[in-house]
């Protein structure tokens, strides 16, 4: 009876080697990468990221090579210095020295796509509203930032592609997804499926405070109660003065927010009825000033 031919097998990487080595008469001079990982590191300390990422993520079997909490930091630190592909996060981290990456010598072989997809799977698993939360609670703390005035805003993030199962909003393994679908996009591609970007910055400096994604047919209208109720939470007070653009100014939002003790600044659109009469004010003022001064 004939066998089936055997599968070629996958080849084997070559071990990743840390640093990079030079030889010359005889002498080998070894050398990595440090770059910006030590100022990185300081400010990731003082906003206690590994702890709280620790905290707030899934429990993990004590025999993981890399921790999560870990790896995740890794890929940010990438992010903000390297914006490497995720195939090529394990050779750009042995570039590196290893120990500013929260690494020894020893676990750089376990950092492969496999081990980079089980962080972030373990990462869409957590409470991500709540982890975030925690970060800025903190940050807020540490870095004494002013909430005094908040400036919020949207856009949308066009993806290519089909997603088919995404097209909609679904629960997935216990949490509720947001759907890719198409939407008022503001780039102008109405052709592309889209998420809906909502960002809260400080008046001072624009430093980011809050900002979350919503289901690419939301619309921007119905985002501002929820956004200032999370505000609230961070901030630990109302009477901070909350500034938007034209979206804001429903009777359903600007009640809300007054109603429960909160300020507001946003531009009124023609199509609110104050809007013709305060024109109407300002045509009749300048009518009667013209008759006074002719006078």
């Amino acid at each position: 009876m004939d066998q089936p031919p055997a599968r070629p097998s996958k080849p084997t990487p070559p071990p990743l080697r840390p640093g990079r080595t030079a030889r010359a008469a005889g002498r080998t001079l070894d050398s990595y990468t440090i770059g910006a990982l030590p100022i990185l590191d300081r400010f990731f300390d003082r906003l206690r990221l590994q702890s709280i990422l620790r905290d707030h993520l899934p429990h993990e079997d004590r025999r993981c090579r890399i921790a999560t909490a870990t790896g995740l930091l890794l890929l940010l630190k990438n992010l903000l210095v390297g914006r490497e592909p995720l195939y090529g996060i394990g050779e750009w981290a042995a570039r590196h020295v290893p120990e500013l990456l929260g690494l020894c010598r020893a676990q750089l072989p376990s950092l492969n796509d496999d081990r980079v997809g089980r962080c972030l799977d373990r990462l869409f698993d957590a409470d991500i509203p709540t982890l975030a939360l925690a970060v800025l609670v903190h940050a807020v703390r540490e870095f004494a930032v002013d909430l005094d005035e908040l400036h919020n805003d949207s856009t949308t993030i066009a993806l290519h592609g089909d997603y088919e199962t995404a097209e909609r909003e679904r629960t997935l393994r216990g949490r509720r997804r947001l759907a890719v679908t198409w939407g008022h996009n503001k780039d102008q591609r109405p052709d592309l499926k889209q998420l809906l970007y909502i960002l809260t910055v400080r008046r001072d400096g624009a430093v980011p405070v809050q900002f979350r994604v919503q289901s690419g047919n939301a619309t921007d209208d119905r985002s501002h109660r929820a956004t200032w109720d999370l505000l609230c939470k961070l901030t630990g007070r109302r009477e901070f003065l909350s500034v938007a653009d034209c979206k804001l100014a429903t009777a359903e939002n600007m009640a809300y927010i007054h109603r429960h003790g909160g300020r507001f600044l946003n531009v009124l659109p023609h199509t609110r009825g104050e809007d013709a009469a305060f024109r109407a004010e300002i045509l009749l003022g300048t009518h009667g000033n013209s008759k006074r001064f002719r006078a």
